[in-house]
């Protein structure tokens, strides 16, 4: 311990007494003033470089003399700028979007890429993500990810992320550093972000830096647009399912912008009317006959950004976003209708001590609050749940020299969680009104990291967070049984007094080896640790999960990821990742055999906890020129949990086993009129538990479940193409340019199975039958897109 404060004094020392100047600023796009997340600063002479942060600044420490620094960014022409530097210099470079780059400062570019490239960690540029096509028309940033390796999909259509052998709640999604409970639309057709309004989208799928924490599995971090600092911009979008529309402009020229986005589906009315008379029987198609006019599905999302320049120093951000759904599908669930939204809100200070240190104070509040009715039924019930999030966070970024980055932050985090309340919703009704209490807990954490060149070919990127969970009264702990099937006590603690205390290190390690120009090893180790469960047991990520505190019987997950890579550069913009992986889980969660979960006070009684373990290699060959992005991607992975209790104690495999996922992206510009774009996806199937006996007794049938996720469903695959338009006299025009998007999903008319059910026979209670249930069969789309 005393070694580690000793390295950590001599960074800050060589920073305050070095000799050194320092040149820094800013990166941001020359057309919109957007800041520019990632861009890499390298300096020839040094043959070494940088990346801008999370907010586009860069800083630079560099003895007197001259220089010559290339400035790049993925779709942007690189810049090369010659500086004498005698002091220090703030330097604010614009890049201009790609049309054509010289070769020379192309492949600079690339051999900063292989310095800069992380471990588990991928990008995807918005113009990408909107070139993709999918099920809905609509761009989409969470299906986007779902097409790289080490992502996989369980069900067909839904927006769910299983990363590298983890559940989707071992996933934090934020937006604009506010984490975001449910990122879907429509039970996962559509997801929660208008790409309209985000600029940036980065995931990592494990060995993150530790000023990321509390989920096992991957993080995504999404940043909204700032705003057009220079012109008002509007964007929008006319589809089958779904409307949008974005303005952005500045308020004080190159000093405040705002940006407000707005979406609306109608996706209910669409399907009415081809579910009806127009898709079943004028049209014939097929997929769509099983549907009927009696949908009613509908959601809203808002985004709002604004920002204020106040000098060099300081820069303010407010933004926020809101969403709310609306569903009811008579041929899914003819009862049931369901309601859920999110609500995010975040304030940020830029503050620039220095060309050497950098800040950011943070304060953010989220809230996802979701209910399910019964209709026309006896019980006619209304049943509510919530968690909120209220954080506070001061980041700091340090650049003592060239050879060391430091982050390091305090942040504390309150939570409040609802689990269930039930309430009828007119006299009719014969439910009696019931409310599971709430929980309370707080988070404390502290983390430091630093990215330190040892030499010009290796690099260490070590860190530490550390984390304090506790929960709190008012609530009543109850005793048990150690089969957990009687109580036996309980005891009551007061408001505010602590029930629970959890604290750990978690400490992340990587190393960077350039073997030379082209080649790169990458090696990284990570320990982290999950305080929020969420209980489920749909695959498909319905809004009726719960999420609940770690607490007396339900602790904390944790996990060990050991991470080899292999990352390599070709000539003109081929790059090739090939990364392998060993995870291990702690303290996962399953439930006993027919869990009883809904509005059940007692719900720890029906939750086991065991260890389960991932491995995987992944590959992934990429394409980047001035026509041409494509990526093929394929994952071996296999993953168990071992959990007493369950598959009678024996490893078993969890629904996202996947066994082989492959998938290909392409999307290639013919000219400045017609974008040619398509996916391919095929992976094995995923595990389900189906019954192997039926038994009668006194006329009520049984089921028998020996054991769980016993059956393998069938291989998936799939394949969607899409076309963009723009008209000559679109392309020629000034100021309103309009193109049109064709697409069609599953164009072989695949029946990718959604789910298993059984359906017994009203006479013969012996006579079961089993169905595959499939959502759609070839979908067609179009959208018509503005901008002015």
């Amino acid at each position: 311990m005393r070694l580690y404060i000793t390295i950590i004094l001599n960074f800050f020392s060589i920073g305050l007494f070095s000799q050194i100047n320092i040149v820094y600023g800013t990166v941001r796009d020359s057309i919109n003033g957007e800041t520019l997340i990632g861009a890499t600063v390298y300096v020839k002479e040094m043959k070494q470089g940088t990346v801008s942060n999370e907010y586009g600044f860069y800083s630079a420490s560099l003895s007197r003399g001259n220089y010559t620094i290339v400035y790049s960014y993925i779709g942007y022409q690189s810049l090369e700028v010659k500086v004498e530097l005698k002091s220090n210099m703030l330097k604010d470079i614009l890049l201009s979007p790609q049309n054509m780059k010289l070769q020379e400062v192309k492949v600079t570019a690339q051999r900063a890429r292989v310095e800069e490239v992380g471990t588990s960690e991928n990008k995807i540029a918005i113009n990408t993500i909107k070139a993709i096509p999918t099920i809905t028309g609509e761009p989409d940033v969470i299906k986007s990810l779902q097409l790289l390796p080490g992502i996989q999909v369980a069900n067909e259509g839904t927006s769910n992320l299983y990363v590298r052998g983890g559940n989707y709640d071992q996933n934090l999604i934020i937006l604009d550093e506010t984490p975001v409970y449910n990122p879907t639309h429509s039970l996962g057709f559509f997801s929660t972000f208008n790409s309209d309004a985000i600029k940036n989208v980065t995931v990592y799928k494990g060995a993150f830096p530790s000023q990321y924490g509390g989920r096992l599995s991957s993080v995504v971090d999404i940043t909204m647009k700032e705003g057009n600092y220079n012109k008002m911009k509007v964007n929008a979008g006319v589809g089958l399912l779904a409307s949008r529309l974005s303005i952005e402009a500045p308020i004080v020229k190159e000093k405040a912008s705002f940006i407000v986005s707005g979406r609306y589906s109608y996706a209910g009315t669409t399907l009415n009317l081809f579910g009806g008379k127009i898709g079943g029987d004028a049209l014939k198609l097929r997929s769509l006959n099983d549907f009927n006019d009696q949908n009613d599905i509908s959601f809203y999302d808002f985004n709002a950004k604004i920002n204020y320049k106040v000098d060099e120093n300081n820069h303010i951000y407010l933004s926020t976003y809101t969403g709310r759904d609306h569903f009811y599908c008579y041929s899914l669930n003819n009862e049931n209708q369901l309601e859920w939204g999110n609500l995010t809100s975040t304030l940020r200070w830029n503050h620039l001590f220095s060309g050497k240190l950098f800040s950011n104070l943070s304060t953010y509040y989220s809230n996802y609050n979701y209910n399910s009715s019964i209709k026309e039924d006896i019980r006619n019930y209304e049943w509510k749940s919530n968690i909120q999030e209220l954080g506070l966070k001061y980041d700091f970024t340090y650049y003592p020299n060239q050879k060391n980055r430091i982050k390091t932050g305090l942040s504390s985090v309150y939570h409040y969680f609802e689990p269930g309340k039930i309430s009828p919703k007119d006299t009719t009704s014969i439910i009696v009104p019931f409310s599971l209490d709430g929980k309370r807990s707080v988070e404390l954490i502290g983390y430091f990291n630093n990215e330190q060149k040892i030499t010009k070919r290796l690099t260490l990127n070590y860190g530490l967070r550390y984390t304090v969970f506790m929960n709190y009264g008012q609530a009543t702990v109850y005793n048990y049984t150690p089969l957990m099937n009687n109580i036996t006590d309980s005891t009551v603690y007061a408001k505010g007094e602590i029930i629970n205390f959890y604290h750990g290190l978690e400490p992340r390690f990587s190393v960077r080896f350039k073997i030379n120009n082209n080649n790169t090893i990458k090696l990284a180790y990570a320990y982290t640790k999950q305080y929020l469960h969420m209980l489920s047991n749909s695959s498909v990520g319905l809004p009726t999960d719960v999420w609940l505190p770690a607490d007396s019987y339900i602790k904390p997950q944790s996990s060990h990821q050991y991470v080899l890579g292999f990352y390599r550069t070709f000539y003109q913009g081929l790059e090739l990742t090939i990364e392998s992986y060993y995870k291990q889980l702690h303290n996962i969660i399953d439930f006993v055999d027919n869990a009883d979960l809904f509005m059940n006070k007692n719900v720890e009684t029906q939750i086991l906890a065991g260890k389960g373990w991932s491995t995987g290699i992944e590959f992934l060959l990429e394409k980047h020129s001035d026509k041409l992005t494509a990526w093929l991607g394929y994952t071996l992975a296999k993953t168990k949990y071992k959990i007493n209790g369950i598959n009678n104690d024996d490893d078993y495999s969890p629904r996202y086993d996947i066994r082989h996922n492959f998938t290909a992206v392409g999307i290639y510009k013919i000219n400045n009129r017609w974008l040619l774009s398509s996916t391919f996806k095929i992976s094995s199937g995923g595990f389900v538990t189906v019954p192997t006996q039926i038994f009668l007794v006194d006329n009520a049938t049984f089921f028998d479940y020996p054991e769980r996720n016993n059956y393998k469903l069938p291989i998936y695959h799939r394949l969607d193409i899409a076309a963009t338009y723009k008209s000559k006299k679109s392309e020629e025009a000034k100021r309103c340019k309009s193109k049109w998007v064709f697409a069609i999903n599953n164009v072989y008319n695949r029946k990718n199975v959604f789910a298993l059910y059984l359906k017994q026979d009203d006479y013969d209670f012996l006579n079961i039958q089993s169905y595959k249930m499939y959502l759609y069969g070839i979908v067609p789309s179009i959208i018509y897109n503005l901008s002015f």
